[in-house]
């Protein structure tokens, strides 16, 4: 799977992976955009396959109505995913990003 994605929905209190990394590829997130009409707290981790540990990135509490816009780049390896937690339901996402070849396993003739 290579190419731009877009991935969006609803997040979920327990967790949501909203992107990970296909096999034999790396990705780029570039854009996530998170909202909610009530007052919620976010937080966003990243799972890394190789080393098994999930490392939180940023937790914010957010006030009614408000949207979190994230633009920084995250470069996730196969098996990375990013996944993101809302204290109350009905946050929703949308994520935008890239998937590129992973050029430690390309190989050559």
């Amino acid at each position: 799977m290579i190419g731009q994605f877009t991935n969006q929905g609803t997040l979920s209190t327990s967790g949501t992976i909203i992107h990970t990394a296909p096999d034999n590829n790396v990705s780029e997130l570039r854009y996530m955009r998170f909202n909610n009409p009530l007052a919620y707290v976010l937080t966003v981790s990243k799972y890394t396959a190789s080393t098994t540990t999930t490392t939180r990135v940023y937790s914010v509490t957010l006030s009614a109505g408000d949207t979190v816009t994230d633009s920084f780049p995250y470069f996730l390896n196969e098996g990375d995913y990013i996944t993101v937690t809302s204290s109350v339901s009905g946050t929703t996402f949308i994520v935008e990003g890239e998937d590129m070849p992973n050029i430690n396993v390309v190989r050559c003739r």
